[in-house]
């Protein structure tokens, strides 16, 4: 009877041993986990930090490349951007935009207009162009496109009308 006790008394203790084992290294896992978890929190805010720096360089350098195209497209330096039609009434049917569905049938009139149009509907033209563009740069291929076209476009009205091209705040 003895001899059968101290088996139980060392079956006992293995199986609170094994317990205290387990616990341990759930509670090292447990902490591991969290520490794990901390990191890729902080990594995701240095990504969203650098997505949106990134953004706001590519919103800048769409804003300098639709400056440069509307000066070269004042000095009639840039021809035939009527090619560019097709593919951007293409754009702007086949992506959910972010524009309203006045505002992609205005700019899609814009579009058809070309260069028969007004300093303001360039201006106007300009801007929904903008939108598209810092909604869809890098999501659209070739997105820029609309910047380039609306750019041209808008030089070649100025210079018809004789008007000085001023920044276009929004």
């Amino acid at each position: 009877m003895k001899r059968l006790s101290a088996r139980m008394d060392y079956t006992l203790i293995e199986f609170l041993v094994g317990i205290v084992t387990i616990v341990g290294f759930m509670y090292k896992f447990e902490r591991d986990t969290r520490r794990d978890i901390e990191e890729l929190r902080i990594g995701l805010t240095n990504v969203q930090r650098d997505v949106g720096e990134l953004r706001r360089v590519m919103n800048g350098l769409g804003d300098f490349l639709s400056s440069l195209v509307e000066n070269l497209g004042r000095k009639r330096i840039i021809e035939d951007v009527d090619l560019l039609k097709t593919a951007l009434r293409n754009m702007t049917t086949t992506t959910t935009n972010p524009l309203t569905e006045e505002e992609r049938k205005r700019l899609l009139e814009l579009i058809d207009k070309g260069e028969d149009m007004t300093p303001e509907e360039a201006d106007e033209l300009a801007r929904l162009a903008r939108k598209f563009y810092r909604e869809y740069a890098g999501k659209v291929e070739n997105a820029w496109l609309m910047l380039y076209y609306a750019g041209a476009i808008r030089g070649i009205v100025y210079g018809k009308y004789n008007r000085k091209l001023t920044p276009i705040l929004d």
